[in-house]
Parts: structure tokens; sequence; C-alpha cells
């Protein structure tokens, strides 16, 4: 009988150990498959993400969002930021950025939108006011934050990301601005982290910028 009672319980030991062993595996697995997926710098660039190899601090500059709020390197530390180079009048490329950018923000976690603020910076200050940013950003995300200035303070701040843009001075009313796709990525300690480059897909950029922010 003794015997009887030891191995059963030795038995039950053994079942709680396996419950235990099988919990902790399926918690494991569980993290894995919910946690970033972390890309070496040939993966991420297939994901369309190039990453320098030593960020570049960025220098102070003053700009406004389309509440008329300053905007400056501090706005810009303490989270990632995606910064797009684009206008409110511009006829696909901008647009078709913003929207997969806004897909790819709603489908971040709560989390993961905290710690990332979408950028888009007017290449076109003469039209794109701060209430004309506003509504335009509606349409995609009212998080997002657009930003204008003066031309020469825009510019500066274009060169600081290695962005280019042009507009053309043809006299024109409706007039397009020739610009770079580019979309730049600033790390929370203020520093050009790196960009992605078109075109965008959304499931592509949030898996790039969450391996991204892991390994930071």
């Amino acid at each position: 009988m003794a015997d009887d009672a030891a191995v059963k319980r030795n038995i039950r030991l053994i079942v709680i150990a396996v419950a235990i062993f099988a919990a902790f595996a399926i918690y494991s697995v569980g993290s894995k498959l919910s946690g970033p997926r972390i890309l070496n710098k040939y993966q991420l660039r297939d994901y369309g993400a190039r990453i320098l190899d030593a960020p570049t601090p960025l220098a102070e500059f003053t700009l406004r969002d389309q509440h008329g709020e300053s905007f400056g390197l501090e706005q810009v530390r303490g989270q990632w930021t995606m910064v797009f180079f684009g206008f409110s009048h511009c006829a696909d490329i901008c647009p078709t950025t913003m929207a997969i950018l806004a897909q790819t923000y709603s489908a971040l976690k709560p989390e993961d939108k905290a710690d990332l603020q979408v950028v888009m910076v007017t290449v076109d200050p003469q039209r794109d006011s701060g209430e004309q940013l506003e509504q335009y950003l509606a349409r995609f995300d009212k998080s997002f934050i657009g930003l204008n200035g003066e031309p020469a303070e825009l510019m500066s701040f274009a060169r600081q990301l290695h962005v280019a843009y042009e507009p053309e001075l043809d006299g024109k009313e409706n007039y397009q601005v020739a610009h770079s796709g580019n979309l730049m990525l600033i790390n929370p300690r203020g520093e050009l982290h790196g960009y992605f480059r078109p075109p965008f897909v959304h499931g592509s950029l949030r898996v790039a910028w969450r391996s991204i922010r892991e390994t930071f």
C-alpha cells in the first residue's frame, strides 16, 4: 500500500511538472508569435528599410504644427517619428503614402502607438496653412501631425533629413511640387536613424519598424 501511495504521489508530481512545462512552453511560443520579428540588415532591405551605420543627431529646428503650436527637436525626442515630406494638393504619391501610414498605424497595438508619431512636413507652405493641413490629415488619422513654417526653415529641416524637393515655378495656380517619396525615421534620441523607400506596404512597414525599435 505504501508503495502504491508513493507511485500515485510520483505520478501526481510528474503530471504537475508536465503541466507547468507545457504552460511555460505555450507562453513562450505565444510571446514569440506576438512579439516583434527581428530582422537583420539584409532582411530590412527586403522590407524597404535602410538603417544608418551611425545615426545623425539633428540640429535644433522650429516649425509649427497644424494647431499653430511650435514643433522642434524636443517634440521628436522620447518616441520614434516617421516623417514624410509632401503636400495636400499632391495628386497621387502623398495620399497613397498617407493612406498606407494610416493603415499601418491603425494596426499597431496601443503600446506601439504610444511610441510612434507620424509627421507630414509640407513642401508647399504657400497653400498648406495649418487649417489646410488639419483638414487634410483628418482624412487619414487625426493623430497625425502636419508641419509648416517659413520656406527657409522647411528647406533647412529637409536638408537635415537628406530630403530634396522643388516647386514648379511656372506661374501656374494649380502647380505641383517635385519631392522625395522616402519616409524618414527619427529615433527617440532625436537622431536620423534611417529611412524607408517606396513602394510602401503597410504590413512590411509595421514589421520593419517594430524590429528596428526592438533592436535600438
